[in-house]
């Protein structure tokens, strides 16, 4: 054998020897490290974004006994007026004094805007309610069809639909002969702008 054949030789052997030893000391080295891995993995939270869903402060909805045509001069702000007890109150216009009954339902709202619907020419209040409060909202609508109900905040009669039919959708439309204007207020007033 010559030394070149000898020297290829002892290369061959070591190469193989380091990977015999590589093939023994990397899986050893993967069981040993891995709970110190887990450890860190278990110790750093996961953070995921997801977007909150936007909520307002619930409305009160209160039944309309009556209703009286006024001038806003006669609409004074009522006296704070616990939800149990009937309230007296001008709306948002100031045009009509209404007798209302203790609060019905607190419908939580997580969206409302106001726009023109194009195909009746007539501006829109658009007001979204969470699955809860659509559920209980229907319930309440089915109860009270052929009767009036009162949207308050801040002791001030937002809006007064008469309830024709049940409703049972996430998202009411609520419409009328208002300026766009007057549709905004509605709208700030739902969702509680100061």
């Amino acid at each position: 054998m010559t030394d070149t054949s000898r020297r290829n030789r002892r290369i061959l052997i070591a190469i193989t020897a380091a990977l015999a030893a590589a093939a023994i000391v990397v899986p050893v080295l993967g069981v040993l490290m891995a709970p110190a891995m887990m450890k860190n993995q278990a110790s750093t939270p996961i953070t995921t974004t997801t977007k909150p869903v936007p909520t307002i402060k619930p409305v009160a909805l209160r039944p309309v006994i009556r209703a009286i045509v006024t001038t806003p001069d006669q609409c004074e702000p009522p006296p704070p007026t616990p939800p149990d007890q009937p309230l007296r109150t001008c709306d948002i216009t100031k045009t009509a004094v209404y007798d209302l009954g203790p609060e019905d339902l607190r419908p939580q709202l997580t969206d409302v805007d106001s726009f023109l619907n194009p195909l009746t020419n007539k501006q829109l209040v658009q007001v979204t309610m969470t699955e809860e409060s659509t559920t209980d909202f229907a319930r309440y609508t089915a109860a009270h069809v052929g009767q009036q109900v009162a949207f308050v905040r801040a002791g001030i009669v937002v809006w007064a639909p008469k309830i024709t039919e049940p409703i049972d959708g996430q998202v009411l439309q609520l419409s009328g002969d208002v300026s766009s204007e007057q549709a905004k207020e509605i709208a700030r007033m739902l969702r509680d702008e100061a």
